[in-house]
């Protein structure tokens, strides 16, 4: 996959989600549907933090440096369980504004990368987490925690939305 294709990726797939969160009251943001586990809010704060670890690693790799975080170690569940934890007790502002800054960050970090960067062993992913990695190109993880990753949220942001048209 082709730098291009991954921002447009990026830039259709998160538009998709920002619609649903947008078409929200502070109600249904913070509303967990019945049948689901998490409020839209959480949901945004959790694609935020996949988003960040994203962009983190990134800027390590060009440092030269080699992240190993929690998610690529002790795997997705105990990262996803911190995660929802800690956005408790975020203000909805506050997890608004968060996920806007990172996903700029996260363009802007998409954008710095090359072709070959994303499909080949480079300077640059010598020094992504092998953890991470876990084999494949760096494409396939960014659209894993990146634009493959807001579809997954799709049915219960939708939920949270139907259930608040209810009110």
């Amino acid at each position: 996959m082709t730098r291009d294709e991954v921002v447009t990726r990026f830039t259709a797939e998160r538009a998709a989600f920002d619609r649903r969160i947008e078409a929200m009251d502070a109600a249904s943001f913070n509303r967990i549907p019945p049948g689901r586990a998490h409020s839209p809010k959480e949901i945004v704060a959790h694609v935020t933090a996949y988003e960040r670890l994203i962009v983190e690693r990134l800027r390590a790799a060009r440092a030269g440096e080699t992240t190993a975080f929690d998610r690529d170690r002790a795997g997705w569940q105990p990262f996803n369980e911190r995660v929802w934890r800690e956005t408790a007790g975020l203000e909805d502002d506050e997890v608004r504004a968060q996920a806007g800054a990172v996903f700029a960050d996260l363009l802007h970090e998409v954008a710095r990368l090359t072709d070959t960067d994303l499909n080949e062993s480079t300077a640059l992913n010598r020094f992504i987490d092998p953890a991470w990695l876990e084999g494949r190109a760096l494409w396939e993880l960014v659209a894993i925690d990146g634009f493959d990753h807001y579809p997954m949220h799709f049915a219960a942001l939708d939920d949270a939305l139907v259930e608040g048209e209810d009110d």
